[in-house]
Order: C-alpha cells, then structure tokens, then sequence
C-alpha cells in the first residue's frame, strides 16, 4: 500500500494538468506544496516559532545534573610547622600531611531560575515581533511568487498565440500560392509573381520554429518556479486572465495595507525592542538557584557499597547582578541600537514615499497599455479592409504578388502588434493587482 501511494504521488506530481487546462491560481496552489521558494519561505515562519521557545526558554527553570569521579595518584600533600604536633620541635621544621582520599566522587542537581532581568523581558518581545517579521516576509514572498506565476503564464500564452497566429497565416500563405499558380497557368500574371509569396512563406515557417523553442524555454521557466518536474506535462489555459475592467479607481492603494510598508514597521519595533533590551543591561537582574550534592571519599574503589556513607550537601541562594562600569561598552551598543532605529524610521519613510511613486507609474503604464491596445485593435481592422482589397485586385490581374505579399507583411505585424499589447495590458494589471490588492494567507 506505502509503494502503491508513492507510485501515485509521483504520477500526479508529473502530470499536473493534463484533465484540465490550469489558470494562474491553479498553478499557485500547486507552488505552495512544491515551490522550494515557498516552501523555504513558509519554513522561516517555523523557524521563527522555533527562536520564541528558545528566548522564551532562556527565563524558565534550568535542571543540570552532574556525576563526577577522581582518582589521586598522589594524594594532596599540605606542610605545618612540627612544633604544631610534635613539643619542642623547631620553630622552622615543617611536616607534610596528606590531606583527602586517593578515590572521590560526587553527584548533584542543580536548579536555577531567573527572577528579573530587563533584558529578557525586552529580548522575548522582540523575538516575538521577529515571528510577526518572518511572517510577512513569507507573504511578501508568496506575493511575489505569485506574481512572477502570472508573468510567466502570461508570457507561455503571448507565444503560444503567436504560433497559432503564425499557423493561420501559413495556412492563407499557402492558400494564396496556389491561387497565384493558378493564375500564372492561366497567363494572367508572370511566373516570377511567386517569388515573394514563397519568400513569405519561408519566413513564416523559420517564425514558427523560433516561436517553439522560445515557448518551450518559457515553460521549463514556469515549471521551475511552481516547483514541477521539468518532464510534467502541463495543460495551460489559452487566453490571458484579465479583468477586462479600465477604471483605475478599481485599483486603490492603501500603503499601510502594504507587505513592505508593514515589514518596514515591523523592523521599526524590533529596533526599539533591541534598544529597550540593551538598556535593560544596565539593570540589575536576579537569579535563583538550589544545589543538592552528595560526595563520597574512599581509600579504596568501593563506591558501591551501601554500607558506607555518602555525604550530602544542600543549599540554596540568590544572585543579585548588578553592572557598575562596562568602560563604556554599553553606552557604544546603545549607540548602534540607537542608530539602527534611526535607519530603520528613515527606511521606512522611503519606502512610503516609493510605493507612492510606483502606484503612480503603475497606473501610467496601465493606462497607456490600454490606449495602445484599443489603437492597435482599430489599427488592425483597417489593414485587414486595405488586405482584403489588395487579394481582391490580385484575383482581377489589376495588383501584383509584391505588393500583395508587402500588405500581408503589414497585416501580419499589426496581428503580432495586436498580441503583443494585450499581452502588455496584461502584464501592466498583473503589476497594479499586486500592489493594489494584496495576496492573504
């Protein structure tokens, strides 16, 4: 059953989108479980989850035990004046006394616990706001992931329908090329009249190739940024995702609603907590402890046997830290926490005064995308009308195959226009969505 739901995994895993053609969204979806981006990404968040227990640990009570064992090869020997033991020794005639046992040991627990300290309070706070900053910092990513999902779809579109486009042509090339021989057997036109179309048409096949090898480059670009086999088979949606909606007004931004604006912010408490935290060294700070030891001492290794005594020790206390003079070590570290939250409030005004500045160019270049769009588009039925006359003369002997071919020319360019701008209004709505209405996890 484990290899049989393996073998499936991998089936699915390689052959995403083959029963249904897959949107921008769908493609999202399967990044989330696939993409190292954002699976690296939604692994900072656990990470951060992590650094709060440890902060958060650093302040609760700590158990250590400890086993030791000596063995003295030469028992500490210490030298008393002999008159001390002996009458009437010398004042200046010292003995040696062997002080202690050749074989010692000892066990102990060991309990401590903080009371008070500033800099803790001040360190778990900011390790909670750092957990708030990696969480953002994963929706910043996955906004951008998903953004460059959009493109890159967008982009596999744009040239899938410059092949179909190019296919259609080359379907109307050939068309018109055995409507041209027909005319040179009937003696209407020169047999030299071919020669364009067949130039066109060679040009049109070499497009259709170069279309395929740049489509299938931006498919491995997709594949690697949603995370899939480069061999899966992708089943894509045909036509670019677009609101089809050009008020602007649809497109509001907030900055405060920002994923940069709020990381900004964000780095502006933790700033503060740091300084709070470096200050906070300057306080005292309390700590508890117990201590429960028993030792044994033996001349000779026989700590196992019950009938001898170990010797217990117990004793518990309070330390009391209190800093009196660092030699300026601690007004330099307030320093540099002062300046880094000096930084961060001037960051932070820059990156409101730039969002505001790019929702400028974004809408710009939304509503340009659009005005060239619908001018391409009107553009495009008035060389279609000057195309169909052209054919329409050619038939009637009154035109000739160069100039025919140099009207296709230009129907062909405004048709590639054409795809090209919808494609840059697509793109231009894809960069003011993301900005104007954020990604919610």
């Amino acid at each position: 059953m484990k290899y049989l739901t393996l073998f499936l995994s991998f089936l699915t895993s390689t052959s995403i989108g083959i029963c249904q053609e897959l949107n921008s969204t769908s493609l999202y979806e399967y990044a989330k479980k696939n993409s190292p981006q954002l699976l690296n990404s939604a692994s900072d968040i656990y990470m951060s989850e992590q650094k709060i227990k440890e902060v958060r640990a650093s302040g609760l009570p700590k158990i250590n035990g400890e086993l030791s064992f000596q063995n003295f090869v030469n028992v500490p020997t210490t030298v008393v004046p002999a008159s001390a033991f002996v009458p009437g020794a010398p004042d200046d005639e010292l003995i040696g006394l062997s002080f202690g046992t050749p074989y010692n040991a000892n066990y102990n627990l060991k309990v401590s616990q903080l009371i008070f300290s500033f800099s803790y309070l001040y360190g778990l706070r900011a390790a909670e706001n750092f957990g708030e900053l990696s969480r953002l910092a994963n929706i910043q990513k996955n906004q951008t992931v998903f953004e460059e999902i959009k493109l890159s779809l967008g982009q596999v579109i744009l040239l899938q329908k410059m092949q179909s486009l190019m296919f259609n042509n080359l379907k109307e090339v050939q068309n018109l090329k055995n409507k041209t021989n027909r005319l040179i057997e009937n003696g209407l036109i020169e047999k030299s009249s071919i020669n364009d179309i067949l130039v066109m048409e060679l040009d049109i096949k070499s497009s259709i190739e170069i279309l395929k090898s740049n489509k299938e480059l931006s498919l491995l670009s997709l594949k690697s940024i949603i995370g899939a086999p480069i061999d899966s088979n992708i089943n894509l949606i045909k036509d670019f995702e677009r609101s089809n909606n050009e008020n602007l007004e649809s497109f509001a931004m907030d900055p405060k609603s920002n994923n940069t604006v709020k990381i900004g912010e964000q780095n502006i408490i933790l700033n503060r907590l740091n300084l709070k935290a470096t200050q906070g060294e300057g306080y005292p700070s309390v700590y508890g402890f117990f201590n429960q030891q028993h030792m044994a001492m033996r001349n000779d290794f026989d700590f196992f046997d019950t009938n001898k005594d170990w010797y217990p020790a117990t004793l518990w206390g309070i330390n009391v830290s209190v800093p009196i003079y660092n030699s300026g070590e601690g007004k330099a570290k307030r320093k540099q926490k002062e300046l880094a939250l000096l930084k961060s409030e001037n960051e932070l005004r820059e990156i409101e005064n730039q969002i505001f500045q790019l929702y400028k160019l974004l809408k710009n270049n939304y509503s340009n995308a659009f005005l060239n769009y619908e001018n391409q588009k009107t553009k495009l039925e008035l060389i279609e009308k000057v195309y169909q006359n052209e054919e329409k003369k050619l038939s009637l002997g009154a035109s000739n195959s160069l100039t025919l071919s140099q009207r296709k020319m230009q129907l062909i360019q405004a048709q590639q226009k054409l795809i090209q701008n919808e494609f840059e209004l697509y793109k231009a709505e894809v960069q003011i969505k993301t900005h104007s209405n954020p990604i919610k996890l």
